[in-house]
């Protein structure tokens, strides 16, 4: 639904006002207050040289954007500039309109989803006068569609105009006051803040419905600042009074005047209260309100609610009037429910929504529903989409009637709609459970419940024409602005979209359009399980956009920059590691040629190819660059967020997950804050929206890896069994997409209680995770063979540390068999084989099965020495392992002089890796010591043995002494075999 320009709210023949249209910003009926910070920011903006600048301006729904720019142009009209909102449609138009000023400013609300936008930008590329011209745009999110601007238009052939970008907090400015029209008698102080504004708002609101002044009661968190136009609505919603429309709601003050705020000085211009303040019988009060209550505290998330309910209430008489029938649910909200969805509110469009939803008026009284409609559209956006999900809700089908027979035009508003819906999801579109938090209160976390906004995009994409070229450019519009966080729904249509516009590009797209559509169809490609086809597309897109750069490289290396990142993941996906980290290397040196002015596009490319490259460099072990890597991916998107955090806080929050490497290094107490970090923001986020609630679910396991890592057991299996818990609701809602995930979070707890001794409670935990594999790995065998392997593993160590050595073997040779056939098809399943093979060692060990224990035991050793040579930083530690396996095996066969060999190399790397990273390695260097003492000692070499069985007791006793819970066993086991070898040396005819 597009917002009405100022000139049309406040014209003479605009419609009657309710209560709710007071909201609109364009009305300004609250004064404007507390952006001082951004307004300076853009006074700055608009006096820089640059002849074309464009600013994108982000922030949810009810920030104040809208309101911030309309400030910004009534003050640049005082001082001669030319200001233009630019109506829908318009944008073109627009351009020539000041193609001969001096200066002038455009706005354009709600970019993202302007058509027009794009052929805006190459008409000012065309019109450019000799003025300042600058291009002020507003959207909830950037994605996609803004940064492919970049080579879409031809306002960047040959040139870098000016891009910056900035968002919107919702905490509003408490330093500067910026008010300069207050309402009559109230005065604004220049501590402004959301006390301030709320009851500026209820004043104003109070004087122009004519009811007393409320008292609102409203208690700030400080980690939670609610947005303006949430204020606003609270102090609506406490003039309104909750009563039925035209009663008068209690207050204690009469209009124009205002009381003090709670705990501090009177506002000037108001009577003070009495000596006992505030509530008392004071001056200016009257008596009958000497026994009224205290108002109930608000809660702003919650008052859009409750002006939507007072409007609604508000709607019966008048609707059955125009004949239409009333009541929540009813034809007449299901008439302006699909009018405003659609997005087409002429007298024609509103025909057109009464017979796409199947409201038939009286008889005779078709023009008065109309004009009914027309008369109560909602103005404000965000109360539109709350309308607009609650009666979707509350009517069965109205879904696929209201997006039946859409014309493309038409299923794109639909789409943009639904996408704003998606972004700022309606309280109503969530149920509200409670999770435990780690170390603190309960949190307060959604579930989703009915996802309206996804069904929406999934109806309206399945009437978007897709059969022949004609339609590609509609396609794409649509896969260009339609980003894959608006909901789980909205993903399988965008792959769907993207393969039929890679399917029409390859017939009628130009060299660009088939390399976009090629870079997008790569990553659905690598999601749906088909990396190995994804490569060769991704190659071929990134020639075509090699071609593209050679003939205009300033213009189109940011999608070459795009189109090699996907690569690198393309790579990545199928084991390709050095590949990968090539294309991902050669990112970031393009990214250091951009100018300054495509700093919106090249740190956005810039940041990904440094997370992927830590990755990468994980995988190769090359352990001191990750995190190097993963540190300036890190401040790049955390500046990136500051312009953008609905599309950059994820990624913010992805990163700091990446800082479990530390932990995998041995250096969980480093990575405990990124960890507890990552689990703050997306606990914040999916607080707001539940499809973050699996990635909380992910960083609350990586945070219980650090925890457990640390010695910290009890605090890792609370968060692990918070995210569990999560997990399981997740499934409960939608089993086929969680399985996978909720497996994981079975397998981590389990593991974690199989360490802990909790071996009963890790079997269940255990089993079921295998349970779930075992059903994926039939269905997706190539995606989820892995996993499989990986559990039975585990289990087969659990049920050994029961003692069921049996069950443990057959496991564990079902996990090597699984892993063989792996290994053939891709190498990089190489490393879990031999890890599987030097664990079927232990288990066949474990049976006193020693000769059987040998074969495989070896084999792990010559599978990793082969890895080694190739790569020796990512191996070294494999080996060494297996290296201390095959001594105790040999040992074990009673053959102790060869199994020297094998255990003093393990010692020699061990020790070299001890120190290298001393955290993560003196404990395992400390068990092959003491290994080696045993097998000197069975050799008859007990004096040598004897230094080695003191240096692994003292290296145990240093362990205990920081984690005594998990190593106190393990020094016990090595003081015995220092007495043992003691004892052997006092008196050396005992039989050994």
């Amino acid at each position: 639904m597009s917002r009405p320009g100022p000139d049309e709210v406040r014209s003479p023949g605009a419609r009657e006002t309710s209560p709710a249209a007071l909201l609109a910003p364009e009305r300004e009926v609250v004064p404007f207050t507390g952006r001082g910070r951004e307004l300076a920011d853009l006074r700055a903006w608009l006096r820089s040289r640059d002849p074309v600048a464009l600013r994108l301006v982000c922030g949810l729904g009810g920030v104040g954007k809208t309101r911030l720019t309309l400030e910004l142009g009534r003050r640049l009209r005082r001082t001669g500039w030319t200001v233009v909102h630019v109506p829908p449609g318009a944008e073109v138009a627009a351009v020539a309109a000041v193609a001969t000023a001096r200066r002038a400013l455009l706005v354009v609300d709600d970019a993202g989803h302007r058509l027009g936008l794009p052929a805006m930008l190459d008409a000012v590329a065309a019109t450019r006068g000799r003025g300042r011209l600058r291009i002020l745009c507003t959207a909830r999110t950037g994605g996609l569609w803004w940064r492919r601007l970049r080579w879409t238009s031809t306002l960047w052939a040959g040139r870098t105009p000016s891009v910056t970008q900035m968002a919107l907090d919702p905490a509003l400015d408490r330093t500067v006051g910026v008010t300069s029209d207050p309402a009559p008698g109230l005065e604004l102080d220049r501590s402004e803040d959301d006390r301030a504004l709320l009851d500026a708002a209820a004043t104003r609101f109070a004087r122009v419905l004519g009811r007393p002044v409320p008292e609102v009661a409203f208690q700030p968190t400080p980690d939670h600042r609610p947005r303006a136009l949430d204020l606003q609505a609270t102090a609506l919603a406490a003039v309104l009074g909750g009563d039925e429309p035209g009663r008068a709601a209690p207050g204690r003050a009469e209009p124009g005047r205002d009381r003090p705020r709670p705990g501090g000085p009177p506002w000037p211009g108001f009577e003070s209260p009495g000596a006992d303040g505030p509530g008392t019988h004071g001056p200016g009060a009257d008596d009958e309100d000497t026994d009224e209550q205290s108002p109930e505290t608000t809660d702003p998330a919650r008052a859009l609610e409750t002006v939507l309910d007072h409007e609604r209430a508000g709607w019966s008489r008048s609707a059955a009037e125009a004949g239409l029938v009333a009541g929540p649910g009813g034809s007449a909200e299901a008439a302006l429910a699909t009018t405003m969805l659609v997005g087409d509110t002429s007298a024609a469009g509103v025909r057109a929504a009464l017979r796409r939803a199947g409201v038939e008026p009286a008889e005779g009284r078709a023009d008065a529903a109309v004009a009914w409609v027309r008369a109560h559209l909602l103005e404000v956006p965000r109360l539109a989409e709350l309308l607009v999900s609650r009666v979707l809700a509350e009517q069965e089908g109205l879904i696929a009637a209201c997006t039946r027979d859409l014309s493309t035009q038409e299923a794109f508003g639909v789409l943009a709609f639904a996408t704003g819906m998606g972004l700022d999801r309606p309280a109503t579109d969530r149920s509200v459970t409670n999770v435990p938090a780690l170390g603190g209160p309960a949190a307060d976390l959604p579930l989703a419940g009915r996802d309206i906004p996804g069904e929406l995009i999934a109806a309206a994409a399945s009437a978007l024409p897709d059969d022949g070229p004609d339609d590609l450019a509609g396609l794409m519009r649509v896969t260009r602005r339609l980003p894959r966080s608006a909901g789980a729904l909205a993903v399988p249509v965008l792959d769907r979209l993207t393969h039929r516009v890679a399917q029409l590009a390859a017939v009628v797209g130009d060299q660009a359009t088939q390399g976009e559509a090629m870079t997008d169809l790569g990553l659905v490609l690598i999601a749906e399980g088909e990396a190995d086809v994804a490569v060769p597309v991704l190659q071929e897109a990134v020639g075509l956009w090699r071609g593209l750069a050679w003939t205009d490289e300033e213009r189109y290396r940011p999608a070459l920059c795009t189109a090699l990142n996907n690569l690198g993941t393309g790579y990545w996906a199928v084991g390709r590691h050095v590949d990968a980290l090539a294309v991902q290397e050669e990112v970031i040196a393009l990214c250091g040629r951009f100018p300054a002015g495509d700093a919106p596009w090249a740190d956005a490319e810039h940041a990904l190819a440094l997370q992927n490259a830590g990755v990468s460099y994980t995988e190769l072990g090359r352990v001191g660059d990750i995190e190097a890597a993963q540190r300036a991916a890190l401040g790049i998107y955390r500046r990136l967020a500051q312009g953008d955090p609905v599309q950059y806080e994820p990624r913010v929050a992805a990163v700091l997950g990446n800082f479990e490497a530390l932990t995998e290094s041995g250096r969980p107490e480093e990575a405990l804050p990124a960890n507890a970090e990552a689990v703050a923001i997306r606990r914040r986020l999916a607080a707001a929206r539940p499809e973050h609630l699996g990635e909380l679910a992910w960083s609350l396991g990586q945070l219980g890896t650090t925890l457990e890592a640390l010695g910290r057991y009890e605090e890792a299996g609370s968060v692990l069994v918070e995210a569990l818990q999560i997990q399981r609701r997740l499934a409960a809602e939608n089993v086929r997409g969680t399985r996978a995930d909720l497996a994981g979070a079975l397998s981590a707890l389990g593991a974690l209680y199989s360490t802990t001794g909790r071996a009963d409670e890790s079997l269940r935990l255990e089993r079921e995770a295998l349970e779930i594999r075992r059903e994926l790995a039939r269905e997706h065998p190539e995606r989820y063979l892995h996993y499989l392997a990986h559990s039975l593993s585990n289990l087969g160590v659990t049920y050994a540390r029961r003692g069921r050595y049996d069950e443990a073997v057959l496991l564990e040779e079902e996990a090597v068999g699984i892993r063989r056939n792996l290994a053939r098809r891709n190498a990089r399943s190489l490393k879990y084989l031999a890890q599987s093979l030097s664990n079927l060692g232990v288990r066949y060990a474990d049976l006193g099965r020693f000769d059987e224990a040998l074969p495989p035991t070896q084999e792990s050793v010559d599978m990793l020495r082969r890895l080694v040579r190739d790569q020796p930083e990512k191996y070294r530690a494999g080996l060494a392992e297996a290296l201390a396996n095959l001594g105790a095996t040999l040992l074990d066969l009673g053959k102790p002089a060869e199994a020297l060999r094998p255990m003093r190399e393990a010692v020699a790397m061990r020790r070299q890796l001890a120190v290298e990273n001393p955290d993560k390695h003196r404990p395992d260097l400390a068990l092959t010591v003491s290994n080696l003492a045993s097998a000197l000692s069975a050799a008859g070499d007990n004096v040598a043995a004897l230094g080695h069985a003191r240096e692994a007791v003292e290296m145990r006793r240093r362990l205990a002494a920081d984690l005594p819970e998990r190593y106190r066993a393990e020094l016990e086991r090595s003081r015995g075999v220092l007495a043992r070898i003691e004892a052997a040396i006092r008196n050396p005819t005992t039989v050994r």
